[in-house]
């Protein structure tokens, strides 16, 4: 199970993003804006995808992405989510070829 303090702190998100991995899923987390309107607010961007390749080799069609709010309980919010993909798909993740 993948921990909140896994996550890092909000402050983190403000400089870069961050990838982990859980039992064949893999996960991206970075800060985005939630439109292309000048002034939009920031939000975390979390992806989910399947083992063995890196977020920018991964295919779109296997990834699956949902939006938080920018803040700490958004990333306790992110925590949640990572947990119940891998949950809802623990199969699916298992099952990846590993290198």
């Amino acid at each position: 199970m993948i921990q909140r303090n896994d996550l890092f702190h909000i402050s983190f998100y403000k400089k870069t993003h961050f990838t982990g991995s859980y039992r064949g899923m893999r996960y991206y987390i970075t800060k985005t804006k939630e439109s292309d309107a000048e002034d939009a607010a920031d939000v975390l961007r979390a992806t989910v995808f399947p083992e063995p390749y890196n977020f920018d080799t991964t295919a779109e069609e296997d990834k699956t992405h949902r939006v938080f709010d920018f803040s700490e309980s958004g990333l306790d919010n992110v925590c949640d989510w990572l947990n119940e993909q891998y949950e809802n798909r623990r199969d699916y993740w298992l099952h990846t070829p590993k290198f």
